[in-house]
């Protein structure tokens, strides 16, 4: 109120017939110094304006008409209709207070010392001293301005902190003897109600202390007053919606704090009613099947520790469940199995080292239920089992601090999710469905789906990506075998990796009811996994996880998102538990780990890829482990090299992507001649866009690339070049043929180059290397000539045959391919025509002896 009049010298400050207990005592010290008037001081006639602060109820005052302008001032939620003559100022914020106080520094008015602590008291009450979850940092930023006008912070704590006087004492006593508390939805909740015989003020200050008491999250306190029923309500979560609760008895506030004064409806009512209205309003808990890991990795009691170590640091857990016939009998640690083996206790059984108790939490319990039995077991990870006591999974402290940290970095935000509407915006009406009828299958399995990977970081760019990845809690191979079941189509399944591949066929998409131009041509279907590497470059050993591990194996954080999409319930949950996110908005290429190069060098150039790809950076720590890791690409494999260029090839301009490699000096490492000048850029460019002057099915513009940097190789190194990265030898041999081509250019372009003698040295060269050199070919004159060649020249043959030569009676011999050799020669450079003349020909060329100039061969 005072920080308004502050701002609104005009108004008048008049207090409420009732003050809390601190203010009236506060008043009667210091309110000479302040603008405050009682209502019984003021009776006006008319009032034109009125300012309510920190309420949205305005009560009606004699001189109050129907042109008198109302402004409500507050910082929760507008709650109610306005009418034609009220406005609403305010935001969310820690305390209303705060609001005010901005605007007065704003101003650039000036506060004298007791202006600047009654305000920071009104901060400080809203907020529990600062401590409240609601609290803002702009709560903080104001009672700071508030200390350097002059605020004295031994006042604020001398007015904040009073003691109960009788009538509260005894109603805080009926209060805990009332008290009712339920689990609701994982949460406790309390309700604890009184009848008093006598008028008590701050019911909400024995509500604070109560909550305290009982230590209970959610709190709703009901009062019969000799003259009012009262209702006021506080939570320790943000999951109920607590200012609902109140309105549905005539109050209000948020979801932290609300309070009604009740009148219609009796204290029987409502103490009947409550516990159903809180219901309504009230989210479900965390639970730990919300955060645990399936599909733990455990190890057997009995095996020695020397056995189990390798495999267990290359997985790289802090620590692991250890099992006996199936049931939880302990857990080992890192640091216990390391400090054992530095001692030389490597004959030692798991079960001599680890710790032992079946200290484990099932799925359904509460994320606090987590939280208490890691504190009094001082165990970083916890199994999670079943009602047998087998073993389903892990939580871990990350998971709780991943937990915490989607609650409280961003304060009141709504968890990331992305629903059907939003995936048919960007994918098409047939993609969603398909994708839909697969989480409606999922749903009925009772397995756990997610859409994983690079259509989901499309999604979230608004890119459309039809290539489709499924990770399943559960067995993969098996719902993509039902979805072939109920629609149709082949699968193809590999066992040892959990993976399987739906191929989608016109049947298929007709029992959808889609459109096939709609879909992608296949589907992938893999079970949640993890995996390690028993050497750099080389495949990876991979076991059954759960999906955050499944995430944790991917190159970089924006491609570890997940759509949750079964349960139903998880209504498209956004998983982002590598910060994808943020990294997505920033614009930047972030390897997930330190060794995800040396694992997996084809990273590096995936890095690229997906830099000129999305117009990211990559960011400044993962340049640093590339160059780290640029030894390792020498060791990968020929064939995981050439389908990362293929994949580089279908990009929008790879010859951008191929220089970045050449100056990083990657392409070096990959085979020491390997380079990308500028010549092959402008090649690259050049071979997009122009049309290939006949048709072989067997080339592609992938063939072309290939033949460009085969072109601007050594022709040494192009033998070694194909054998590193595995290309078929036909194809070697066309780059080979290529360059012979190019370097006769300079003959094909002359006068030499007759149609019988290019026929002859082209006649047995690749259908790639003649469209390759073509395109190579620096003189028009040589590529036409290539053209010709392929769509003419070479169809070009006598019309007669050897029969023909003998019935003129000659012998057959050596001398029938001379003459028709010399006849398709003289047909190609026009010496000869078809027909009649051909005939004459040779009857002429035998008569000359053409057949006596054969040499005769000694056998």
């Amino acid at each position: 109120m005072f920080a308004a009049a502050k701002l609104n010298p005009e108004h008048v400050p008049i207090l409420p017939d009732q003050l809390n207990a601190n203010v009236s005592r506060f008043l009667t010290l210091y309110g000479s110094g302040l603008p405050f008037v009682s209502r019984s001081q003021v009776t006006p006639k008319r009032i034109e304006q009125v300012i309510a602060v920190d309420t949205q109820r305005v009560t009606h005052w004699k001189g109050m008409g129907k042109k008198t302008y109302t402004l409500i001032i507050d910082h929760h939620p507008l709650a109610v209709e306005l009418k034609p003559n009220q406005s609403f100022s305010g935001e969310v914020m820690g305390a209303c207070t705060t609001l005010l106080v901005e605007q007065i520094e704003k101003a650039e008015l000036s506060l004298n010392p007791l202006e600047a602590t009654l305000l920071t008291l009104g901060i400080y009450e809203d907020t529990g001293s600062l401590g409240y979850g609601t609290t803002r940092s702009r709560d903080l930023r104001g009672a700071a301005w508030l200390l350097d006008q002059g605020a004295v912070l031994d006042t604020v704590r001398q007015f904040l902190a009073h003691p109960f006087d009788d009538s509260q004492q005894i109603l805080l006593s009926q209060l805990i003897q009332g008290a009712e508390t339920r689990q609701i939805r994982g949460h406790s909740v309390t309700v604890a109600d009184a009848r008093m015989s006598q008028h008590v003020s701050e019911i909400s200050t024995v509500a604070h202390r109560l909550r305290d008491l009982l230590d209970t999250e959610i709190l709703l306190v009901l009062v019969q007053l000799p003259a009012s029923l009262h209702l006021v309500a506080r939570s320790t979560v943000d999951t109920v919606e607590l200012g609902s609760v109140a309105r549905t008895y005539g109050g209000g506030g948020h979801r932290r704090a609300a309070a009604a004064t009740v009148k219609d409806h009796t204290f029987a009512e409502v103490k009947s009613s409550i516990w159903q209205i809180v219901e309504q309003y009230i989210s479900p808990v965390t639970m730990v099947r919300d955060l645990m890991s399936y599909g733990v990795y455990t190890i057997e009691a009995d095996l020695n520790l020397k056995e189990v170590a390798p495999r267990l640091r290359r997985i790289g857990h802090e620590g692991y469940p250890v099992v006996e016939h199936g049931r939880l009998i302990g857990l080992l640690s890192r640091r216990d199995l390391d400090r054992a083996l530095e001692h030389g206790l490597g004959h030692l059984r798991v079960r001599d080292v680890m710790n032992a108790g079946s200290v484990a939490i099932q799925p359904d319990d509460s994320f606090d239920q987590l939280q208490r039995i890691m504190i009094d077991s001082d165990r970083g990870q916890i199994p999670v089992i079943d009602g047998s006591g087998q073993v389903l999974g892990i939580v871990t402290r990350t998971d709780v601090l991943s937990h915490w940290r989607r609650l409280h970095n961003n304060p009141g935000a709504a968890t990331e999710s992305l629903n059907y509407d939003q995936i048919r915006n960007v994918l098409g009406v047939d993609a969603a469905l398909a994708i839909q009828r697969i989480a409606e299958a999922a749903q009925a399995n009772g397995q756990v789906l997610y859409l994983v990977g690079g259509c989901v970081r499309d999604l979230l760019l608004a890119r459309r990506n039809l290539d489709l990845d499924f990770v399943v809690e559960g067995d993969g191979i098996a719902l993509a075998c039902q979805m072939a079941a109920n629609y149709g189509g082949d699968i193809s399944a590999y066992t040892p990796f959990g993976t399987a591949t739906w191929k989608l066929e016109a049947a298929v998409a007709q029992r959808l009811g889609v459109q096939t131009t709609g879909l992608p041509d296949h589907i992938d279907f893999v079970t949640a996994r993890n995996e390690y590497y028993e050497t750099p470059t080389a495949l990876p050993t991979v076991y059954r996880g759960s999906i955050k591990l499944d995430l944790a194996r991917r190159d970089f954080t924006i491609n570890t998102l997940a759509i949750q999409l079964s349960p139903l319930a998880a209504n498209g949950r956004l998983l982002d538990p590598f910060h994808g996110v943020k990294d997505l908005r920033a614009k930047i290429i972030r390897v997930l780990h330190n060794l995800s190069f040396v694992d997996d060098p084809t990273r590096i150039l995936r890095a690229y890829r997906f830099s000129h790809r999305l117009g990211f950076e990559i960011e400044a720590r993962t340049n640093d482990l590339i160059n780290t890791a640029m030894p390792m690409l020498a060791r990968i494999t020929g064939e995981r090299l050439r389908n990362e260029f293929t994949l580089i090839f279908q990009e929008e301009r790879p010859e951008q992507i191929l220089s970045l490699l050449d100056k990083r000096g990657i392409l070096h490492g990959i085979h020491p001649e390997f380079t990308f000048p500028s010549k092959a850029v402008a090649d690259f460019e050049r071979a997009r866009h122009i049309a290939l002057p006949w048709n072989s099915p067997d080339f592609s513009l992938d063939n072309l690339y290939w033949h460009i940097l085969a072109r601007h190789l050594n022709p040494e190194s192009l033998s070694s070049f194909g054998e590193r990265l595995l290309i078929p030898t036909g194809e070697v041999e066309a780059w080979l043929a290529t360059r012979q081509l190019l370097e006769a250019e300079e003959w094909l372009n002359s006068d030499l180059a007759r149609p019988s003698k290019i026929v002859e040295r082209l006649n047995k060269l690749p259908e790639s290397a003649l469209l390759a050199s073509w395109f190579l070919m620096q003189s028009a004159v040589a590529s036409e000539r290539i053209v010709n060649y392929s769509q003419r020249w070479r169809y070009i043959r006598p019309s007669v045959n050897g029969n023909d030569l003998r019935q003129l009676g000659l012998p057959p011999g050596p001398c029938y391919s001379l003459i028709l050799k010399r006849l398709r020669d003289g047909l190609l450079d026009g010496e000869l025509a078809k027909g009649s003349d051909e005939l004459t020909q040779i009857k002429k060329w035998i008569a000359d002896g053409i057949c006596s100039q054969i040499p005769i061969q000694n056998g």
